[in-house]
This record gives C-alpha cells, structure tokens and sequence, in this order.
C-alpha cells in the first residue's frame, strides 16, 4: 500500500482529458510483460519456496504415517493370526476371524490412500496473476518533467520498437558501407540482433569464422544511460567471444547519421564495469564505461 503520496499535478489521465500536448499524458500500460515477469522470476522462486516447505511437511506426516499404519496393519494381523488359531478349536470363531480379515484389508487400503494424498499435497502450482494499479514514483530532487519523458519512453512499446529499429538501421548502413552484408536475426532470440557477413575469398570461398562474421547486439538508447543486456546476450557474449560485437547507437530516432560505437567482446571488455541486477535478469554497463571504450579505440583501426 502507498500511503499519504501527494497527487502530481496535473494528474496523467486530467492531461489527457484536457488535450494537452505533454509527457504527462502517459498512454496505458500494457500489464502483460509485468505478468509474464513475475511468472518466470519472482513466482517461480516462490513456488519453489511453497513447493520445498510442502515436500518436507509431506515427508514429515509420511514417517508419521507409516509408522503408525505399520503398528496398527502388525496388530491386525496378530489378531487374525490368533483368531485363525482358536478358530481350529471353535468354529463359532470364523465370524470374528473374517471381520478381523475385512479390517486388515481396510487398513492397507487407507494406508495406500494417505499416502498418495501426500504425493498430491507436495505439488506447487502457479496461480493466476492479476494486474491491480499501476504506480510512478520519481524522485523529489529532480525535474518531473524530463522524468516522465524519460519514462514514456520506456513503457511505450510501440517507441521503443521504433527506436530498436532505427538502431538496427545506422548499424546496417554502417556495416554496408564497410563492405559487409548483414542479416537481421533478432526475431530468432539467439542473443544478438545482426549478423554480419565479410566477404568471402573469391577463389576458395572460405571466410575467416571470427574476423569474417560479426555477431552483432544493437542497443539504441539516450546518450549518457546505461546499456542493458539480457542474460541470454550477455551468456551468448561470453560463449562467442571476438565474434560477438556490441553496437550502441545514441538518441537513433534523432542522429539517424551517426555511427555507432563499436566494442568488440563486450562480456570480455567490460565484465569489470557490469552490475548485476537479478530481479530484473539483465547486465547493466554504465555508460561512461562505453564512452571510454570508445575513447581508447579512436585512434585504433576498426577492422
């Protein structure tokens, strides 16, 4: 609960009713990949949790059970191996004896029952997850302004897609005129953006697997933010080494033109500056780190 928070003025959905042309107008969320998120980090650890503390009740009551169903099944069959015995002598017993029989055969069968019900009761399933407010908290020392741009920004996936696209772009017009040609593998989910492709030796056709093909991650973001990559990327940086590039292309829907800032084994060369952030599963560099990156390459050939 978020208690005694004062209004912004104006309020997100007054600036929309007033028809201002204003940040403030933020456009709804989309709840989904904040359900997806919570399915795959947060309640799959509690699910976890709930499913370790059920196996050890259920293990619990199962050594219960068995020993309490063990003394009571030894007792039943005492009692009608003893009435089988007199039964030799008295007839009249065979009565008692058979019920004794019915009893034994009832006490296996509820033995068997709890005990399959302790299998069911160590399961832990995921429940449903429903989206019930959403809320915006900026800091107090800052303007509102640039910061509800900024977040527009960030939950309008609609831009954000422009912006990956228009960085994907100046890479691909980048990689072109350095006389390579390129493949746009995002779709795929392989842990970068673009394939690049040198050319191949014209009498043999062999092309170099690391010099001759660039496995390229696109970022596209405002200059002076951190870059983020996903886990799969950074893992698939690490596995590819000198064939895995980093691309970052600043404020790409306004410098359409730029070049992009090229870091060729990023999990190598940056691995010291990288902060881990597990809730939200991804590696974040600051960006002075790519600015000096790219300082030091600029007087280097880019090959």
């Amino acid at each position: 609960c978020l208690l005694d928070l004062p209004s912004h003025p104006p309020a997100p959905s007054e600036a929309r009713q007033a028809g201002q042309n204003s940040p403030s107008g933020i456009q709804t969320i989309d709840p989904k990949p904040a359900a997806d998120f919570l399915k795959t980090s947060y309640q799959m650890d509690r699910r976890k949790q709930c499913q370790q503390e059920r196996e050890h009740f259920a293990a619990v009551c199962r050594e219960y059970l068995e020993k309490s169903f063990t003394v009571r099944i030894h007792a039943a069959q005492d009692r009608v191996m003893h009435l089988k015995a007199r039964e030799k002598d008295s007839p009249e017993v065979a009565l008692a004896r058979q019920r004794a029989e019915n009893d034994l055969t009832d006490l296996e069968r509820l033995k068997n029952e709890r005990l399959a019900g302790l299998s069911r009761l160590s399961i832990a399933r995921h429940g449903p997850i429903k989206h019930i407010a959403s809320a915006l908290v900026f800091t107090s020392d800052e303007a509102i302004e640039p910061q509800l741009t900024e977040i527009t920004r960030e939950i309008d996936p609609e831009l954000r897609r422009r912006i990956e696209l228009a960085a994907e772009d100046i890479v691909i017009k980048y990689e072109t005129t350095q006389g390579r040609e390129c493949e746009r593998v995002g779709h795929l989910k392989i842990g970068f953006d673009i394939r690049s492709l040198a050319q191949a030796d014209p009498h043999t056709g062999y092309r170099d697997p690391v010099t001759g093909v660039r496995r390229i991650e696109v970022k596209g973001r405002k200059r002076g933010q951190p870059i983020r990559l996903t886990t799969n990327e950074w893992y698939k940086a690490t596995q590819l080494g000198d064939s895995y590039w980093l691309y970052v292309a600043w404020d790409p829907l306004e410098n359409p033109d730029t070049e992009p800032i090229r870091i060729q084994n990023p999990a190598q060369k940056l691995d010291h500056v990288k902060r881990e952030v597990v809730t939200a599963r991804f590696f974040e560099i600051p960006a002075d780190a790519i600015l000096k990156i790219t300082a030091r390459n600029k007087d280097n050939k880019d090959t």
